[in-house]
């Protein structure tokens, strides 16, 4: 970072991240026979990369100019012809750095989020008060999860006939009948950003540690390393065969092929392991964030000047700043990755050119944080002291 403004060299010497809180208290002994429930962790070291993604053939780093005219089919919602990425959600690629911090080496897991239950999280007001620097409201989830009448984790398991699937607290274990993830080890399914969240904040009470779900960044950071590959395993652009396939098969990921749709055991897919050692951050769920969605946000970050571990939007709003009825009409937040629903090459609504490549470490939805998804999971941060 040699000749770098004041402003990045400080960050040499300051950790910046979200504010530490956490209260240590005495829960019955939940990781008293081991520790399998806690996460495994894997070290993120500090660095920079390019976060985002050009458009048209262009090379990373090469900035997107910032005017009226906004690409080949002169509108914000312009795809690459080979990638499928879109300005107002990838572009422009941008420079960003980033501290040390570690990252979960896998998805949290059935057995894992049971221990959270098992502990009373859902009894908790504690655990689901939202810190300020998450811009929303303090009790919002408590609030929907009281209204809701939730328990465990649940969601639409089939959209066509809007049937609802997932865990239920009187079956050994919980998750025995829920679809697509029926093992301990494979992951949770269902869980919404508030519940995500809540689990972050009782993980912490009972290991003393700060745990919490990762910015949109950080995550994007350990899954492309320093070199800002475009999938977490390289650069290359393989064949769907190469891409998706069952564990053991040499395919980097778990994503829709030969009619297959459901969770693999976390860590079945060595090769498709990111430059830090995390698995699975291609294919089998889609992964839950910190940060809110704003269309066009990266545009607004690089007037800022260097940009040193960001954060997502300030403001909750509507993902286009104002309501478009009647889908986005509620603020959501980032998801990154794509689940076992999707497949090696798909098409992209946004993309008039057909195919994309869906699993680059760039790509990214959005969602609203009620309510859970049958292809959406997450992992967690862990803070370095």
């Amino acid at each position: 970072f040699k000749g770098g403004s004041m402003k990045l060299k400080k960050f040499l010497f300051l950790t910046i991240g979200y504010s530490v809180h956490f209260t240590v208290i005495n829960i019955s002994n939940v990781f008293a026979q081991d520790n399998s429930t806690v996460p495994e962790m894997v070290l993120v070291e500090s660095g920079s990369f390019f976060m985002g993604e050009n458009m048209f053939g262009r090379p990373v780093g090469d900035m997107d100019t910032i005017t009226p005219a906004m690409g080949q089919s002169g509108g914000p919602t312009a795809a690459d012809a080979f990638t499928g990425a879109t300005r107002f959600k990838e572009g422009p690629a941008h420079r960003v750095y980033m501290p040390s911090y570690y990252i979960g080496k896998y998805e949290i897991t059935n057995e894992q989020y049971a221990a959270f239950i098992d502990a009373g999280g859902y009894d908790n007001k504690t655990y689901w008060l939202i810190y300020p620097e998450y811009n929303e409201d303090a009790e919002s989830g408590w609030n929907w999860k009281e209204k809701e009448g939730r328990t465990c984790p649940r969601f639409i398991a089939s959209y066509s006939t809007f049937e609802e699937g997932g865990w239920d607290l009187s079956d050994t274990p919980y998750w025995a009948n829920c679809p697509y993830s029926i093992q301990a080890n494979t992951t949770v399914l269902g869980v919404s950003w508030h519940e995500a969240y809540a689990y972050c904040r009782w993980l912490s009470s009972v290991t003393g540690d700060n745990y919490r779900l990762p910015t949109e960044a950080e995550w994007e950071y350990a899954a492309r390393g320093p070199e800002s590959l475009v999938f977490p395993w390289g650069n290359e652009y393989l064949s769907e065969s190469e891409m998706c396939g069952p564990p053991g098969s040499g395919a980097r990921a778990n994503c829709f092929y030969d009619e297959h749709k459901e969770t693999e055991s976390v860590g079945s897919y060595p090769e498709g392991v990111s430059p830090f050692g995390a698995y699975d951050m291609a294919g089998n769920v889609a992964e839950r964030t910190a940060d809110w969605f704003r269309f066009r946000h990266y545009y607004n970050r690089l007037r800022e000047g260097d940009v040193i571990d960001p954060k997502g939007p300030q403001k909750a709003l509507p993902p286009f700043g104002i309501a478009i009825f009647p889908f986005w009409v509620e603020p959501c937040r980032v998801i990154k990755s794509k689940g076992f629903n999707t497949g090696a090459m798909d098409n992209n609504n946004y993309n008039r050119f057909g195919s994309s490549y869906p699993l680059r470490s760039s790509a990214k939805m959005f969602n609203v944080q009620y309510g859970g998804h049958y292809f959406i999971g997450f992992r967690v941060i862990k803070d370095i002291e």
